[in-house]
């Protein structure tokens, strides 16, 4: 999620490899010539694995970082169990996984003693849901808001509520993240988060049924539903929608192409994502592995994630790294402020009947 060349993603499968002439001192794995490549196998976000960063980690530990990416955290589940420590080394699941994966068995143990930047990340990203018996399976990494984000050449004042996606002025010129997020939304408009914030992650079978009678009235309206970010980039780009439910790298890199884009948060409020970075089961490379969590949560790595992706840190040292633009876009230096206003993705137990729910409003007539 980020500043990226996403026309060069193929679907959601997409592997991209980051190569450099190959030195020493990284755990290795055999190559298709038989000799030793040392190489850090990454399954994450888009934007996770830009060039600004993986280099200088390339050339500073002698290693190829090689890049897997997923579109959702469904698709991260998927990808991970075919894979696994086999395949992948680190992983950047959102708070919407994380629980899972650790409940589950599926990621390694972190002694976040040998990280040197651990305590300069702020304690209110150090969340609960990536530790266990005492033990923490997760680092903090970046994250960021789902906003409403609009054509202002279009729709002259600031929207101030998600009730914009019911407005026949807009039909056919709408997107909309193609997740169960989209139900979440429902719940923040029917103020279940207001005094409970897992509420719209744990919505009763009636209330499920609302939030699919809700979407499934707008179903006809949506223009598309994006899977990639780079999806919903061309539709503004293209001038096909209008509004969307978008994350901040689409505003950057529009508005950086001369396009007028904003974003708001809607009175109802929006719900985000903190996307921890963690290491595979059974990853062939966690010493690599730990280096890089090290590398991309110090300061620089972090001003230079935060350059790539517009997403906010979680290591305020990253601001002496920032210019002021890039801070007042991040809202860096108003980290605590800033979180406070949205209710990030959570585990959902049920996530199994989200998912049915979500394909039968994109299939309503």
């Amino acid at each position: 999620m980020r500043k990226l060349n996403l026309k060069k993603l193929i679907a959601a499968t997409l592997t991209v490899t980051l190569s450099m002439t190959m030195l020493t001192g990284c755990g290795g794995s055999k190559g298709s010539s038989g000799s030793d490549e040392k190489v850090l196998n990454l399954l994450v976000w888009e934007g996770y694995a830009d060039t600004s960063f993986t280099e200088q980690f390339e050339k500073e530990n002698g290693c190829k970082v090689n890049a897997t990416y997923f579109t959702t955290s469904d698709d991260l589940a998927a990808k991970l169990k075919a894979g696994g420590g086999d395949t992948y080394d680190v992983i950047s699941p959102s708070g919407d996984m994380a629980g899972y994966l650790v409940q589950n068995g599926m990621v390694e143990e972190i002694d976040v003693t040998k990280l040197s930047n651990w305590n300069d990340i702020n304690d209110s990203v150090k969340l609960e849901d990536v530790e266990k018996d005492g033990k923490i399976y997760g680092v903090p990494y970046l994250w960021g808001p789902d906003y409403l984000v609009y054509d202002a050449d279009v729709i002259k004042e600031e929207p101030t509520s998600w009730d914009i996606f019911w407005d026949p002025a807009y039909k056919g010129r709408i997107s909309l993240y193609d997740d169960i997020s989209n139900i979440y939304m429902i719940g923040q408009m029917e103020g279940l988060d207001a005094q409970d914030k897992t509420a719209i992650y744990n919505m009763s079978e009636e209330q499920l049924a609302d939030a699919k009678k809700k979407l499934s009235e707008i179903n006809s309206s949506v223009r598309k539903y994006w899977v990639s970010a780079g999806e919903l980039n061309d539709l503004f780009a293209n001038k096909e929608v209008d509004v969307a439910i978008g994350w901040p790298l689409t505003v950057k890199e529009l508005n950086d192409q001369g396009r007028n884009l904003k974003w708001t948060i809607p009175k109802e409020g929006c719900t985000g994502w903190m996307d921890r970075l963690m290491i595979v089961k059974g990853a062939k490379h966690k010493d690599l592995a730990m280096k890089w969590m090290d590398w991309v949560t110090s300061p620089e790595g972090q001003a230079l994630g935060a350059a790539a992706t517009y997403y906010s840190v979680v290591n305020e040292k990253a601001l002496d790294h920032m210019d002021k633009e890039l801070i007042e876009a991040t809202n860096a230096d108003s980290l605590e402020e800033f979180f406070a206003k949205i209710n990030f993705w959570q585990y959902v137990e049920n996530r199994d009947r989200y998912n049915e729910v979500w394909v039968e409003v994109k299939t309503a007539n």
